[in-house]
């Protein structure tokens, strides 16, 4: 009997020992891609910056060649579409450009924010200058990790005037809108636009409409689409949100894997979006 009992002590001792050391590896292993993760830099150009006379002697001509627009996106982060959204304001546009400029070859330094175990986000020690926005723009961005893995933020631009931002945060908080601020903090970031051949004005007017009515107050979870019915909307993540608005309204499916989780970098490379800027991400690579 005495026998039976200490062969049970060691098997139980056994098996707590093996439950501890997995426990103890899982952790570091975890901890061991968080910090990898963490150290993320802030992309900026290697090559020389325009000066304010010349990127005027660009912005100032009556219209812009292939190789301007191409000249402007290495300086900028902007493309054709940024560039004529801000040209469209006359002079303030342009003086936003050049603040752009400014702000793209910049260096910043990268505030590691830690906010549940395991979880952080990047931001820079400075907001940055965005372009202006329009309804039915997204905005992603990868500064957010779990331990090694960047599942990265968006939201969905419901007032381009107002820079507002319906999103969806973090456990214990339901949908609701921003201000777009806080994606020019983060160390990357882009503006997206569904493309006018997938979803013309009128109708991301009504996604955004859709979204309000329906996609705001909606519990988190961030798994959406595994532990919930991803074509339902009783939970929601930030990237859910945005695909199940352009889904249920537009019909177009956003998620560019077309997986079960629909993520921030599924719908920054689906074929349905285009940029509109970039900052902090190599905008030869983009989020690849």
């Amino acid at each position: 009997m005495k026998a039976k009992k200490l062969s049970k002590k060691i098997t139980a001792f056994i098996v707590c020992a093996v439950i501890i050391t997995v426990l103890l590896i899982t952790a570091g292993g975890l901890q061991i891609g968080f910090v990898a993760a963490d150290q993320i830099s802030c992309w900026r150009p290697n090559y020389e910056m325009l000066s304010t006379a010349e990127m005027d002697a660009i912005l100032d001509k009556e219209s812009l060649t292939k190789e301007d627009y191409k000249i402007l996106y290495a300086q900028t982060g902007l493309t054709e579409i940024g560039i004529d959204r801000a040209l469209a304001k006359g002079a303030a546009g342009k003086n936003r450009i050049k603040s752009i400029q400014k702000d793209y070859f910049d260096e910043y330094e990268v505030d590691n924010q830690l906010f549940t175990i395991f979880t952080c986000t990047d931001y820079t020690d400075k907001q940055v200058t965005g372009i202006y926005l329009e309804e039915g723009d997204i905005l992603v961005t990868s500064s957010t990790h779990i331990s090694g893995v960047r599942i990265g933020h968006s939201g969905l631009v419901i007032d381009g005037n107002s820079q507002s931002v319906l999103e969806a945060n973090a456990y214990g908080s339901k949908s609701r809108v921003y201000d777009a601020g806080d994606f020019y903090k983060r160390v990357n970031f882009m503006v997206l636009r569904v493309k006018d051949g997938s979803c013309d004005a009128e109708t991301k007017s009504k996604v955004v409409d859709y979204a309000m009515e329906n996609l705001n107050g909606i519990p988190y979870e961030g798994l959406a689409g595994l532990l919930t019915n991803k074509n339902k909307i009783k939970k929601t993540q930030c990237a859910h949100l945005i695909w199940y608005a352009y889904k249920q309204v537009a019909g177009i499916d956003l998620d560019g894997n077309g997986g079960i989780i629909v993520t921030p970098k599924n719908i920054a490379a689906s074929k349905h979006v285009e940029v509109v800027q970039v900052f902090g991400f190599d905008p030869a690579k983009l989020w690849k």
